[in-house]
């Protein structure tokens, strides 16, 4: 096989494995949540910053750019509940610290996803929580005024090609908006090309999500009306597939820079070295390791076992029940060895 293809297969394992592993299927839906309370104070903030400047033809593109993240639906909802919420710029300091932490939740949350899937949860406190879910609040929004910007200036094209560079717009415009937060959220020291990949990913894939979305809606806009029930629905529904596509561009980030824990291959940018690389042991010698305890314990069911880490030397009980899973992944064939030594009491306990 071609060394190349070989290993686009092993990273796809690898990624595969990851998104597994943490379970990004259940955390999406807990970001659906969150996004799902968060937009409305999100999208305040956003237009009462507009407001406060004082363009109409701003405030207009902005909206605009709002409304194609989002589905055509739930954006012309959200935005006229927007509209009719009142003077955005006369929003007193109150208002807008309540707006800020409605806003925070979904940034929040999105930090503690990343932590789990770069494994640094304990750098993760309420503080570096709060401080990167402000940071990157600010710099999302002044991406949203700018794309408000640029679609003051663009000029209006129709047809196939217009299509086309208003989803190269949309691209790049995504990218610039989640880089922020691809950087700062895995509270690890990654480097400028390091979260390329896993921005891109999230940015192509929301077009995508987004272009699909719109296509449903015009169809489904020939249908008798719906109810409003549907129409939430819908958006829990795209609100769900776009943190699914945000937290797969964290797990391409952390697997390309074997950052993750659950694998363990060649960084593509920067990272951690591979741990064969590093001189530590390789997957073989750790399963002939464990394959030799098992067959130990077996043969002397009676013995103690002693553990010898570096120049220190401990006895334990013989367990009653070895664990030993070697076998290799279909979806990672690198994967990781499991052993586990059981006891059902500790014996020298019942001895005092």
């Amino acid at each position: 096989m071609n060394p190349r293809v070989a290993r686009a297969l092993t990273l796809g394992r690898a990624i595969l494995h990851e998104v597994r592993t943490e379970r990004l299927t259940f955390m999406a839906g807990s970001i659906a949540y969150g996004a799902f309370v968060s937009l409305l104070p999100l999208f305040l903030l956003v237009l009462a910053a507009v407001s406060a400047i004082g363009s109409l033809d701003l405030r207009q593109s902005v909206i605009t750019v709002l409304q194609s993240v989002l589905t055509p639906g739930a954006g012309d909802v959200i935005i006229t509940e927007i509209e009719t919420s009142g003077q955005l710029s006369s929003l007193s300091l109150v208002g807008v610290l309540v707006l800020v932490w409605g806003t925070l939740r979904i940034f929040r949350g999105l930090d503690t996803a990343f932590s789990d899937i770069y494994e640094s949860e304990a750098a993760n406190t309420f503080t570096d929580q709060v401080t990167d879910g402000l940071i990157v609040l600010i710099t999302v929004s002044l991406a949203v005024i700018v794309g408000g910007v640029v679609e003051t200036i663009l000029p209006t094209l129709d047809g196939a090609l217009g299509w086309a560079i208003s989803r190269v717009v949309l691209i790049s415009f995504l990218f610039v908006a989640f880089y922020p937060m691809y950087y700062i959220f895995p509270d690890e020291d990654v480097g400028f090309l390091e979260v390329v990949p896993g921005t891109l990913v999230a940015a192509v894939g929301l077009t995508v999500f987004a272009s699909l979305f719109r296509l449903y809606v015009q169809f489904s806009s020939q249908a008798p009306e719906s109810s409003v029930v549907a129409g939430i629905l819908v958006l829990l529904t795209w609100l769900y597939f776009s943190g699914l596509v945000i937290l797969l561009g964290a797990a391409v980030n952390a697997v390309l820079s074997n950052r993750s824990r659950d694998v363990n291959v060649r960084p593509l940018f920067g990272g951690v070295p591979l741990d064969s690389q590093a001189g530590g042991s390789t997957r073989h010698d750790v399963t002939t390791a464990i394959e030799k305890l098992d067959r130990l314990v077996a043969a002397n069911p009676t013995d103690d076992i002693m553990v010898t880490v570096g120049d220190q030397m401990v006895w334990i009980p013989r367990p009653e029940k070895v664990v030993v899973d070697t076998d290799t992944s279909t979806f990672l064939p690198e994967g990781p060895v499991r052993l586990e030594l059981r006891w059902s009491s500790w014996p020298d306990t019942q001895d005092d």
